[in-house]
């Protein structure tokens, strides 16, 4: 392979601005995508979707659809390349400086540096006995220890280093920039989401220290100074390369999240299909022989696991798809068995994920509309088998009291976020008997509440409430007695118990603590044991007995799930206090 080397004339003459300047302009067109793949999505396709109906409209929103994931497709190559092209730019500047400062050196030492980058020096004049010497312009000679061959060497060497230095730059860059290419059609495919992903591969390899570090473990607040500290380019480049990580910083705003994860989401749901389509076939036998009794293979026990995996979490991103590609609609899920009554409200605002993480059991945080600029925001926690191929039903729970809420009197701007942000018990027993699953989750849902006031928009109204459900409720109690509930609200639905004994301790103002319970759900009474507040051996205090002080909503649904069904009185409740609007709140 032959390789273009960079020659000391083209180093001298080089000016790295320009490759910034080209930065720029790939800046300016992937924010332009990314601005066109906001206005379909959230004007255009979502008057589609919310005032038409007929054959035509619903191919033209097809249509529609892909173009904005050409966009959107646009938006995450054009960010890899002006992130590579500053790469380039930061390297040739150090490698020009370099040379700059050799040939700097080398004149000063009163020797000539020629066009092809060699040293020219003066033979060293021999003195006799008593004689001193004064170069021209310089004083007298100094003292040195080495010969002017030798310096003329050390200088030479310099420059040579400066110029291999911007040689493999040019190299390398010039080989990852030529893969960022793609295929000219109206279709994006997961192949082509696997080829972004592997773009992103190279560019982070090829720019290396380029960019400085993400912050990790550092408050909301620091989350929140450091992006503001970076120009908008710069918030593009650590998009570009790092968006599962810049996705996950609480303090920053929901857009940028929710762009970062966006991209993630794409990238990991090709992934995953892919994995699917390429799973070898199920191996045989399925049973095999220990002694006398006949157990599960190995191989094909770990084999089935990567399978479900892989179908449940498939499963669990085409349903946060399916919210995308509803804004706009007023009966987005009609196949939800909590969509049985007539939901109220306006077609759905635009999604924002706010989290995304597909391994294990998988995470996901949701927000219908954006919190940062809500006068009212609700985040909903889930419960005992909170997982990613389980996130719809929850998702539309989300969706159900965004658009009561959202209904109530005065048009109140309203945002619900599904926080399925932690790791849940998978089992009632004896997961879900534990409290360590909410010990470790409270950290973290603390965060994300103060990043949501870090990020508010101050020209809004910053009333949040927390809605947990089950062991959700568990996870607020533990947030609460670790650390600082930054909430006004708290309402509790089917709850086991919080950890703490009195409503008091919940951090938020007084008669603001909320509590459902359906006559026939069994667990508050089958959780109290485990997780209620123990006073004696046989009082466990849950959010429902009197002694406690929340205040206990009428509630008309039956069950332990279904406190968000459309049309109902508990659902109603909850959208009042979400609003503020206590008064009308139905107590029993």
């Amino acid at each position: 392979m032959i390789r273009a080397v960079v020659t000391f004339a083209q180093l001298k003459a080089l000016d790295p601005a320009q490759f910034e300047e080209a930065a720029d302009g790939w800046h300016k067109v992937s924010s332009s995508a990314s601005a066109a793949k906001d206005r379909l999505e959230n004007e255009i396709n979502a008057k589609l979707r919310g005032g038409l109906k007929g054959q035509g409209v619903g191919a033209a929103l097809g249509r529609l659809e892909r173009l904005s994931e050409n966009f959107h497709y646009m938006q995450v190559e054009c960010a890899l390349v002006l992130t590579a092209l500053n790469g380039l730019a930061a390297e040739l500047r150090a490698a020009k400086k370099k040379l700059d400062n050799a040939v700097q050196d080398a004149q000063d030492a009163g020797m000539t540096v020629k066009e092809d980058g060699s040293v020219e020096y003066r033979p060293p004049v021999v003195l006799l006995p008593g004689q001193e010497y004064e170069q021209p312009g310089s004083g007298r000679t100094p003292f040195v220890t080495t010969t002017p061959k030798e310096r003329a060497q050390g200088y030479a060497d310099r420059i040579g280093d400066a110029l291999k230095d911007a040689t493999e730059a040019d190299g390398k860059y010039a080989r990852t920039l030529g893969k960022l290419i793609t295929v000219a059609d109206l279709s994006v495919t997961k192949e082509d989401w696997t080829d972004a992903d592997q773009d992103r591969g190279d560019v982070k390899k090829t720019v290396g220290g380029y960019l400085r570090g993400i912050p990790e473990d550092k408050s909301p607040q620091e989350n929140a100074a450091w992006w503001k500290s970076l120009s908008k380019e710069e918030r593009a480049e650590y998009i570009s390369l790092y968006p599962a990580s810049v996705g996950k910083l609480d303090g920053l705003p929901a857009e940028d999240r929710d762009e970062a994860n966006r991209v993630w989401f794409n990238e990991q749901r090709a992934k995953y299909q892919t994995e699917l389509d390429n799973l070898p076939p199920e191996p045989k036998p399925k049973y095999m022989a220990a002694g006398r009794v006949m157990v599960l293979n190995p191989e094909w026990r770990e084999w089935d696991g990567k399978r479900k995996h892989l179908i449940g979490s498939l499963d669990g991103m085409r349903r946060i798809q399916q919210r995308f590609d509803s804004t706009g609609k007023t009966d987005a899920f009609p196949d939800s068995r909590l969509s049985v009554g007539r939901p109220r409200g306006d077609g759905l605002p635009p999604a924002y994920l706010l989290g995304f993480d597909a391994e294990n059991n998988g995470r996901a945080i949701i927000a219908n509309g954006n919190p940062d600029t809500a006068d009212h925001t609700a985040v909903m926690v889930g419960g005992t088998k909170s997982r990613l191929s389980g996130i719809y039903t929850p998702m539309v729970a989300g969706t159900n009291l965004w658009q009561a809420a959202s209904a109530m009197p005065g048009e109140p701007k309203v945002s619900t976020i599904t926080w399925n942000g932690y790791d849940a018990p998978q089992n009632l027993f004896p997961e879900g008997a534990l409290n360590r699953y909410a010990d470790r989750a409270a950290g973290d849902f603390n965060d994300f509440l103060s990043g949501l006031h870090t990020s508010h928009d101050p020209a809004a109204e910053d009333h949040l409430s927390v809605q947990a459900h089950s062991y959700g409720s568990v996870v607020v109690g533990s947030a609460a007695r670790q650390g600082t509930l930054e909430a006004s609200d708290v309402m509790f639905s089917g709850s086991p118990g919080v950890q703490v004994g009195r409503a008091e301790d919940l951090d938020v103002p007084s008669g603001h603590v909320w509590n459902q319970k359906a006559k026939d759900d069994p667990v508050p009474r089958l959780g109290a044991p485990t997780h209620g507040h123990h006073e004696g051996l046989t009082q466990f205090i849950t959010p429902h007995d009197p002694v406690f002080g929340a205040k206990q909503m009428s509630t008309d649904t039956h069950g332990h799930g279904n406190y968000w069904l459309a049309g109902s009185e508990s659902l109603e409740n909850q959208a009042r206090v979400v609003v503020g609007r206590y008064d009308e709140v139905r107590l029993k």
